[in-house]
C-alpha cells in the first residue's frame, strides 16, 4: 500500500491527474501470482510517477479488503513494512502511519509515511487512493513518537498513488499507480529504478493475499 526528518511541501499530482494521464508503456514482467504485469510511466508536476496492472480472477471487493489492511501489511507484503498503526476509520476514509525498514545494504535510510485514503466499492469497481498527511495530519502525537524513536527514518517529499480494480470479461483488472519522491540522500533516479522494479512484487502480494483469504 507503500516513502527529511521534516516534511517539505511538494506539488505533488491529483489523482484525477493521475487517472487521466498518457500513460506510456515501459516494459512487462512475469509474476508467478499474476502472469504479465505491464508498466507504464508518465511524469506530472515534475514527478516521474509508475504504474503496474495485471488481470487477475479474484473478485474487486476482495483486492480492496486487502489493500485497505494497512496494518494486515505487515504480514502480508514482501516489501519491507515493518510497523503499521490505523489511526482513524470513518466513512471509507482511513488514516493510518506505516514504516518501511530499508535493507542496510542499500545505505538508504528506513522510510516512514502518515497517510489518508479513500475507498470506494460498487462490486464490479473498487478503489483505493491515498495522499499524504502533512505532518501526521491531526496524529500529532503519534507522528511526534515516529520522529522520536526512529529519527533518522525519512518521510518521502511526494507521495500520492492508488489501487484501482474492475471487472470485466476476462477478470479483474488491477492497477497499481504511484507518484513520490524519496527525499533523503536518495537520488530520485535510483528510487524510480527500485519502484520500477518492485511493482510485479507490488500488485502479486495484493492478489496472493486475497486469495489466501
Amino acid at each position: 500500500m507503500l516513502t527529511l526528518l521534516a516534511t517539505t511541501a511538494f506539488a505533488a499530482p491529483t489523482h484525477a491527474e493521475m487517472e487521466a494521464a498518457a500513460w506510456a508503456d515501459v516494459g512487462t514482467a512475469k509474476h508467478s501470482e499474476v502472469g504479465t504485469v505491464t508498466i507504464r510511466k508518465v511524469t506530472l508536476q515534475g514527478i516521474e510517477c509508475f504504474e503496474g496492472s495485471a488481470v487477475t480472477d479474484v473478485a474487486p471487493s476482495k483486492l480492496l479488503a486487502v489493500v485497505a489492511d494497512v496494518e494486515g501489511a505487515v504480514r502480508w507484503s514482501t516489501a519491507g513494512v515493518t510497523e503499521a498503526k490505523l489511526l482513524s476509520n470513518s466513512g471509507g476514509v482511513l488514516e493510518y502511519y506505516q514504516y518501511l525498514d530499508v535493507p542496510g545494504w542499500t545505505f538508504a535510510a528506513d522510510r516512514f509515511w502518515f497517510l489518508k485514503s479513500t475507498t470506494e466499492d460498487t462490486g464490479d469497481h473498487a478503489a483505493l487512493r491515498w495522499s499524504p498527511l502533512t505532518n501526521g495530519g491531526g496524529h500529532t502525537e503519534a507522528y511526534q513518537k515516529v520522529k522520536t524513536e526512529h529519527p533518522d527514518a525519512i518521510e518521502p517529499t511526494a507521495n500520492v498513488g492508488s489501487w484501482i480494480f474492475d471487472k470485466k470479461d476476462d477478470g479483474t483488472h488491477v492497477k497499481y499507480q504511484v507518484c513520490t519522491l524519496p527525499g533523503g540522500s536518495i537520488p530520485t533516479s535510483i528510487q524510480n529504478a527500485a519502484t520500477k522494479k518492485t511493482l510485479p512484487d507490488t500488485v502479486g502480494d495484493v492478489v496472493r493475499e486475497a486469495r489466501r483469504r
